[in-house]
């Protein structure tokens, strides 16, 4: 029998270990990697939540009242946006600019913070201006103009005002120079309980246009909005179903069930929450194909809602409800089968309130959630360098594996005489 050269067989050992590493590893998060990163203080008893994250940019409110401030992860650190004893609240960012509610009840402004320069700016006026929201060039907010507030943009049309009416608006997000909101018809409303009636509100920037979208429900709420794609449940949460229009005013049914609810969409896809008779897995479709939605998770006989659902592209992050007191964190990466975020299980916490942005997301890991005494922590899961890094090992393995075979049967040249 011919002995291989020493160099083929260590090139054949060390891609045979890689691949059997590689392969034999069922768990994706093992593949992937995923490293979550408490970006908040964990050793105090201040709560840390409502992370936002664009990009590089990561915000989110610690404290509330007087004490609320603003946070910001800076690389690696984490900085203090605001210290100045009144109540900083409710930020938002697109990634360059980051926006919040500055001041007390009745006499709050919109204070906005330029990424590239370092300076803060207070937009100061006579009224009450709460929940703002920034893209690019387009900042909206509601203003307490009335009882209910109204919705305000800028640029738009002459005064900035976009709504005049008894409604409250609410359900406030934005996508490019886009808003969209639920507004409904009294100061009692609470969005899913089907006490009275909501509508969907959309302003299309690029078009100066407000337009209202209805399903056959006279409670359409929870919109979310990707590009000119927008969502939303019609139907208060038990007989919910989910819709889906655009900017200028189409709608349409998208998925007729008993119990659909809290849709998300990134403009290719939409998912949402869907009652199978036992507990709440997710359903997702291709608006390519809307006529073809598919179960997205199926967890058989555990009886755990799968409740949250963010997407973007082919990353997908949602919370599971395991006991009262342990959410976990659950993801689909690149595509891959459904499977919990490792630091999530059986840690005490609920982990929450998932915000996905690419390939890195942020999400609450709280104790006492909802309760007297609730302390939540704000959680980073960064990019999956791991991925790239396997990848690059392959390559390059394969690469010196093959060259190392060459060399191993390419005779040695004998030097020709002079």
């Amino acid at each position: 029998m011919r002995a291989h050269p020493p160099n083929i067989v260590i090139a054949c050992w060390i891609a045979a270990a890689l691949a059997a590493l590689i392969l034999g590893s069922g768990d994706a998060g093992a593949f992937t990697r995923l490293k979550a990163v408490t970006v908040s203080n964990s050793l105090d008893s201040v709560s840390e939540f409502r992370p936002r994250i664009h990009g590089d940019a990561i915000v989110w409110q610690r404290g509330s009242g007087t004490g609320a401030e603003v946070m910001r992860r800076d690389g690696n650190l984490t900085v203090n946006m605001t210290s100045n004893g009144v109540a900083d609240e409710n930020p938002e960012t697109d990634g360059i600019h980051v926006v919040w509610q500055q001041g007390s009840a009745g006499g709050r402004n919109i204070a906005t913070f330029d990424l590239l320069t370092g300076t803060t700016t207070i937009l100061s006026s006579p009224g009450d201006e709460i929940f703002p929201l920034v893209s690019g060039t387009t900042l909206g907010w509601i203003q307490m103009v009335d009882a209910d507030g109204e919705v305000f943009v800028d640029p738009g049309p002459v005064g900035n005002q976009l709504t005049g009416n008894a409604l409250v608006e609410s359900e406030f997000t934005i996508d490019g120079e886009n808003l969209v909101w639920t507004q409904g018809d009294d100061l009692h409303q609470t969005p899913g309980t089907g006490d009275d009636s909501h509508d969907i509100a959309v302003w299309n920037g690029a078009l100066q246009g407000l337009f209202i979208l209805t399903g056959v429900s006279t409670d359409d709420i929870h919109p979310a909005i990707s590009g000119d794609t927008v969502v939303w449940q019609a139907g208060p949460d038990g007989s919910g179903d989910i819709w889906y229009g655009d900017t200028q005013g189409t709608a349409n049914p998208l998925f007729d069930g008993a119990d659909e609810r809290n849709p998300q969409t990134d403009g290719a896809r939409v998912i949402w929450e869907h009652f199978d008779g036992r507990d709440f897995e997710l359903y997702i479709v291709d608006l390519a194909s809307p006529n073809s939605a598919i179960p997205f998770t199926d967890d058989g006989l555990d009886d755990l809602d799968d409740t949250t659902p963010q997407i973007d592209g082919n990353n997908i992050v949602w919370v599971k409800k395991v006991t009262p007191g342990d959410s976990e964190i659950w993801l689909s990466w690149n595509n891959a089968p459904p499977e919990p975020l490792r630091g999530t299980q059986n840690n005490g916490r609920d982990d929450v309130a998932p915000r996905l942005d690419g390939d890195h997301f942020v999400y609450e890991s709280c104790l006492k959630l909802g309760q007297p005494g609730e302390l939540c922590d704000v959680v980073l899961v960064p990019e999956p360098r791991a991925t790239l890094g396997v990848a690059a090992a392959l390559a390059a393995l394969a690469f010196l594996a093959s060259r190392s075979a060459r060399r191993a049967t390419v005779p040695a040249q004998i030097p020709r005489r002079r």
